[in-house]
């Protein structure tokens, strides 16, 4: 069957940033066009197409991904996924966060083409067009459907959250320089003044300390 993507029923334009949305898309018609050079999410049966990232978001995002892969291989406590592979929650939820970690006793959740089922950690990084769909659709039900902890990175406050199922966490420009708490990965020294001064704290410089 083919399926063509027309006109989107809401379109969003900032700048060069956007987000296109088509609603009553079923999971076999994500799954035709969705692949793994796609920037495609099914969030409550809405497609949505994401812009091309800023560079500000490829290098948080390249940051994290190498100092978690770093903590990971280390102490194998985890494989670290990136923001080309689904999260399936449900037929209707099949989102793409930046960033995933599935613990060892998860890793039957890993298929080949996608996490089934909630990754133990998740990891968003926080854009103008994708903020409200983060914070507002994406992170409620991402606690409700059962992952373990959820950190969004918002670069335009500098502020680094944790979400839990049921608490939260902050680091502010005033407390940046502690270390964070995470539940799911406790023994990782990680302080998130890093990735706001990434000059002064390049990644290949912090990772012999953050365990």
């Amino acid at each position: 069957m083919e399926f063509i993507l027309d006109v989107p029923s809401q379109l969003n334009l900032k700048g060069d940033d956007y987000l296109l949305m088509k609603f009553n898309v079923s999971e076999d018609e994500f799954w035709e066009v969705a692949n793994e050079d796609s920037n495609f999410e099914l969030i409550n049966g809405v497609l949505i197409i994401h812009s091309p990232a800023s560079t500000e978001h490829e290098e948080l995002f390249g940051y994290l991904n190498f100092v978690l892969r770093y903590y990971t291989e280390r102490t194998e406590k985890g494989r670290v996924f990136g923001s080309r592979l689904v999260m399936r929650l449900s037929e209707k939820w099949n989102p793409e966060p930046d960033l995933m970690v599935v613990m060892p006793e998860h890793y039957n959740r890993i298929m080949e083409t996608r996490i089934e089922g909630p990754a133990d950690l998740v990891i968003e990084i926080l854009s103008p067009t994708t903020r409200e769909l983060d914070l507002t659709k994406k992170l409620p039900h991402f606690r409700q459907a059962g992952v373990g902890e959820i950190w969004i990175i918002d670069p335009e406050s500098q502020e680094f959250m944790i979400y839990w199922e049921k608490d939260e966490k902050k680091w502010s420009k005033e407390n940046a320089d502690k270390f964070i708490e995470s539940r799911i990965l406790p023994d990782l020294k990680f302080k998130p003044i890093w990735i706001w001064e990434r000059k002064e704290y390049p990644s290949s410089k912090v990772i012999e300390g953050i365990i």
